[in-house]
């Protein structure tokens, strides 16, 4: 059977929540390890070592090597930097710093021989999904964003119901369907609540993450609500799409909206865009 090979590039607080989230799941044979900051991923790389012994599925740890990536299936792209938000009030603050990361790490993506899965988790996702299609030159089904599963999820919490739904921008202008304004807006402030009282959130995008994998692994056919390509407006965003490992984005889906909910979508995707033309 063929071994799982999944890179992490940034190890801040997701990347190495997302790295333990996957060796606590058995999601990774092989896991590579890659952040600009060489201490950090010792770090890591010598605390997964420890953990992996208490595991039944004990993954190889990778680090520091690009070339590693040329035969992973999978690269989730966590790179970014949180203290920006510090005096922000939305995620495009990270714009900034975050497309420069990504012009400094596509080219050793494409150095490497890449051919696999790209999910990125760095915000602004959608537009940061796009831009590293871009520069990458990896097909557009196979680049795809975290999206809005984490908030579909906060939504899910916070409505008490499991059958809710969050599409369009993971940011300020998505589109949570079906539900009270007043509980809308809760869902969508869950990740500054936590921000907050932590200084970053983790363990739910991590989560989210692992769940993606999980479904493009087994080739379930399960719709998530994940950012995905849209050729007839030129960019990302969230709807529910059906994915494989081997093609990436096999179907994307847009549920059925009230005339509200369509404007709302049209506006978040002009969102998008425009944050996309800031780059």
């Amino acid at each position: 059977m063929k071994k799982m090979r999944i890179g992490i590039i940034g190890l801040g607080h997701v990347g190495s929540t997302v790295a333990y989230t996957l060796c606590l799941q058995g999601l990774a044979d092989e896991l590579v390890l890659l952040d600009k900051n060489k201490m950090k991923v010792q770090a890591e790389y010598l605390e997964l070592s420890d953990t992996i012994h208490n595991l039944p599925n004990k993954a190889v740890l990778i680090k520091d090597d690009d070339a590693a990536l040329k035969t992973a299936d999978i690269i989730i792209f966590c790179a970014g930097d949180i203290t920006v938000l510090e005096n922000a009030t939305d995620r495009l603050a990270e714009l900034r710093v975050t497309s420069k990361i990504v012009e400094d790490v596509a080219p050793k993506i494409v150095q490497s021989g890449f051919s696999g899965v790209l999910i990125s988790v760095t915000n602004p996702c959608d537009v940061i999904a796009l831009y590293l299609a871009e520069l990458t030159g990896v097909d557009k089904r196979k680049v795809i964003g975290s999206g809005t599963l984490i908030d579909t999820n906060r939504l899910m919490y916070r409505s008490g119901r499991d059958d809710v739904l969050v599409i369009g921008e993971h940011g300020e202008s998505q589109v949570a369907l079906d539900v009270p304004d007043v509980i809308e807006k809760l869902a969508a402030k869950t990740g500054w609540e936590i921000y907050a009282a932590k200084q970053h959130t983790a363990f739910g995008i991590a989560s989210s993450v692992a769940r993606i994998i999980s479904v493009l692994e087994q080739d379930t056919g399960e719709l998530l609500p994940i950012s995905s390509y849209d050729e007839s407006v030129g960019c990302y965003y969230s709807t529910l799409a059906k994915l494989s490992l081997e093609q990436g984005v096999v179907e994307r889906v847009i549920p059925s909206l009230s005339s509200t909910e369509r404007k709302r979508l049209q506006a978040s995707i002009q969102t998008i865009k425009g944050n996309y033309d800031r780059i």
